[in-house]
């Protein structure tokens, strides 16, 4: 038995170190990225703002004017406006590139374009998060993080498992006598309270980093052509809310090759939040704007449903401000585990080094 958890805690211990420092930044950007949404619309807020209120939306007047100026780019719109005084955003990407163009809603006037939207504060943290900025080789570093976290996570229920009754009931006490006994209890406490959040950090986020790096090392680079768009984009949004009321569109995602279907993410009102914004779609012929293809979430087996809710319950977005902030709460303990793990380790390791060097007792000959 003492063999098992000296293992266990060997394991625990080795992993940490390795991992520790990734780890914090990978905690610490997830947090700022739960934000990602207020701090653009904050940055950006003189553009998304109109002085002019937009009576309708009218995506055609502004969707030809920014693909001719653009060749070359994958056009997108991210989110629709939610307000008659908020301007339509598209974003432009090209291979880690990215353009944003605020244009009127209504006038189809465009308003701002940000030509280097990869270098603001988000996308930033965003590429910290996902790539440790260190590209193909960086994802897979993101990867082995969370099997490392996960591994972390489950030794130190193994190790402190006698303790979680005593936790959980506020019975477990940081001591003062020391750095390391007070690092210690907090590593212990902190571990304890945030158990559950780190289990679903960690596989949610081990399905992503997976998923990350499977199309990373699938993807071949394409010419993007950004074909035209034959038909009216607001008579398909129109025909789609008239044959699918229950469906919202929130994200359109144009053709980037001549043929390309044109798709319109979003999600059934009566869906769980939990399923997300835009996991669900339609894909429309960029030519006749026929429906070719329906996929909802909700008919999807249950496998596949619960790795898009996966990803969902790992982003926070899901459920308001309120849900953010608890995350953001717990989103700090994995950071706060590595620093105190980290402390834990180097004042045990400075004990054990005073011990050598102590001298030994001389023995008297008889």
């Amino acid at each position: 038995m003492k063999k098992r958890t000296k293992r266990t805690f060997s394991l625990h211990h080795w992993c940490g170190l390795i991992a520790g420092i990734f780890l914090l930044a990978i905690s610490a950007s997830g947090v700022v990225l739960l934000f990602e949404e207020e701090i653009d619309r904050s940055i950006y807020a003189q553009h998304f703002t109109l002085t002019q209120p937009a009576a309708s939306l009218k995506i055609d007047r502004s969707f030809e004017k920014v693909r001719l100026e653009n060749p070359g780019w994958e056009i997108r719109i991210p989110e629709l406006p939610k307000t008659n005084t908020e301007a339509l955003k598209y974003e432009l990407r090209q291979q880690t590139l990215r353009k944003w163009i605020f244009a009127h809603p209504e006038t189809g006037v465009i308003l701002h374009t940000d030509h280097r939207a990869e270098n603001r504060l988000t996308h930033t943290f965003l590429l910290l998060h996902y790539t440790l900025f260190a590209g193909t080789s960086g994802k897979i570093m993101v990867l082995l993080c969370g099997l490392a976290f996960l591994v972390l996570t489950i030794t130190g229920l193994l190790l402190y498992r006698k303790s979680l009754l005593k936790v959980l009931l506020f019975r477990q006490k940081i001591t003062l006598q020391n750095r390391r006994a007070f690092f210690s209890g907090l590593h212990r406490i902190v571990g304890v309270w945030s158990l559950l959040f780190n289990v679903l950090m960690s596989v949610s986020g081990i399905w992503l980093g997976y998923l990350v790096v499977e199309n990373t090392l699938k993807k071949k680079d394409q010419k993007i052509e950004s074909p035209a768009v034959s038909v009216s984009i607001d008579k398909m949004l129109q025909q789609v809310k008239q044959a699918n009321p229950e469906f919202e569109v929130t994200y359109l995602r144009f053709p980037a090759k001549e043929g390309g279907a044109m798709q319109l993410l979003g999600h059934l009102r009566s869906d769980p939040v939990i399923y997300g914004e835009f996991y669900s779609s339609l894909q429309a012929n960029s030519k006749t704007g026929e429906i070719e293809k329906t996929d909802l979430l909700k008919n999807k087996p249950w496998n596949l449903r619960l790795a898009k809710m996966l990803q969902v319950l790992h982003f926070g977005n899901y459920a308001g401000i309120g849900v953010k902030i608890l995350y953001a709460f717990f989103g700090l303990m994995p950071g706060l585990l590595s620093v105190s793990g980290f402390v834990i380790w180097f004042y045990r390791r400075r004990q054990q080094n005073i011990s050598v060097k102590q001298p030994q007792p001389k023995v008297k000959m008889v």
